[in-house]
């Protein structure tokens, strides 16, 4: 608002979060800006309380708020199943709509152009996902550890959102210029982040020395490539597979020495105690003694 006037109350009473160039203007009302950083757009609300940043996304306690972040995100989830089916250039407005069961000029209620959601599904996926890593990494724990959880979440991610990682990984062509060079610096400080975690496992003696970006490299590699082979349900569920790619990095794919399993050794040493014990208390029976040696060295008579 401009001056010192406060918010003035429409005669809807209705309470939006306005964002320049994707929802229609309303009855004219003061509000106040807040910025996001993450949207990089500034967002204006009617509502008397402040806005709060929830990580991933801008919020306020309207219910019309609430309500239009519902539709937007199943619009961006419709638009991630058409973008992954039929190609982001093989995908029109028209399909998106019909599918969302909305109309064309809704759709312009929430996004600008078929371009806007794109960028959306990126910043989404880029924004949640860093997020997420960002606070694992940061955590006090060891580093196997952490790397343990990051897989773990990284994996359920992608498990529940086929569709978008799809979009994800086979459309950042179709990125303009300054999203396309954030997209690719977002990917870079993932890396960055991954690496940090293994080297200090490597420090500390945790981890094995490997070189920690190409460690990076490798770890998103076989976790990224689910999109491609993923279906739900059945028995590959995401915390077997996590499971099985822990394993698989920390064991490798060939059997095992069994002196190489501390816990093998110890069950090992508790068998052999156990079959000393038995044959110390057959030995003390009257049949035990008679059938042992005596010790004497006898030669033949």
């Amino acid at each position: 608002g401009a001056g010192g006037q406060g918010l003035r109350e429409p005669p809807s009473r209705r309470h939006l979060l306005r964002v320049p160039n994707l929802l229609e203007e309303q009855p004219a009302m003061r509000v106040r800006t807040y910025s996001c950083h993450l949207l990089r757009i500034p967002l204006a609300c009617s509502a008397a309380e402040p806005l709060e940043h929830s990580g991933t996304a801008v919020r306020c306690g309207c219910p019309m708020r609430r309500r239009h972040t519902a539709v937007e995100t199943e619009i961006l989830g419709v638009a991630a199943r058409i973008f992954s089916e039929r190609g982001y250039q093989g995908t029109t407005l028209d399909d998106i709509a019909a599918a969302a069961n909305i109309s064309r000029s809704t759709f312009y209620s929430y996004f600008a152009s078929k371009e806007e959601l794109l960028h959306r599904i990126y910043r989404q996926v880029i924004s949640t996902t860093q997020a997420a890593v960002a606070r694992m990494a940061g955590e006090d724990r060891p580093a196997p550890e952490k790397l343990r959880r990051i897989i773990r979440y990284l994996i359920s991610y992608l498990a529940a959102h086929t569709s978008l990682m799809q979009v994800f990984f086979s459309e950042h062509l179709n990125l303009s210029g300054t999203t396309g060079r954030a997209v690719t610096q977002a990917n870079r400080t993932f890396i960055e982040a991954l690496a940090r975690v293994f080297e200090e496992g490597v420090q500390t003696g945790t981890l094995t020395p490997l070189h920690p970006k190409r460690f990076s490299y490798i770890l998103l590699g076989i976790c990224n490539w689910m999109h491609r082979w993923y279906r739900p349900g059945g028995e590959w569920t995401p915390e077997v597979i996590a499971e099985e790619v822990i394993t698989l990095l920390e064991s490798g794919y060939l059997p095992q020495e069994r002196e190489s399993h501390p816990e093998v050794l110890l069950g090992e040493v508790r068998a052999l105690r156990r079959e000393v014990a038995q044959l110390r208390a057959a030995v003390l029976t009257p049949v035990g003694r008679a059938l042992a040696p005596s010790g004497r060295k006898t030669g033949p008579r």
